[in-house]
């Protein structure tokens, strides 16, 4: 299951993703429709085989490695903001 497909069965349909990196920088994915994105890891340039996922928590998030334009990865948190 990925992590568009996690996102459908907890319930979320519409989102905001607050990316934050290791060095606490931050980064907003705004209005994604998810039944619309094909592949959302892809769009969020995430690794799909990194992801985790802490869904049931009270500020729900995912962690990945996001690749970076240097060829390497980042640590990031994704935090889901629900419209």
């Amino acid at each position: 299951m990925d992590l568009k497909d996690h996102l459908i069965t907890h319930g979320y349909d519409h989102v905001d993703i607050l990316l934050i990196d290791e060095e606490q920088n931050q980064n907003t994915v705004a209005d994604i429709s998810l039944p619309k994105v094909t592949d959302l890891e892809y769009k969020l340039y995430l690794k799909p085989e990194s992801v985790t996922y802490h869904l049931e928590e009270e500020d729900p998030f995912f962690e990945a490695e996001q690749h970076q334009e240097n060829g390497k990865g980042r640590k990031i948190k994704g935090y889901i903001l629900e419209w």
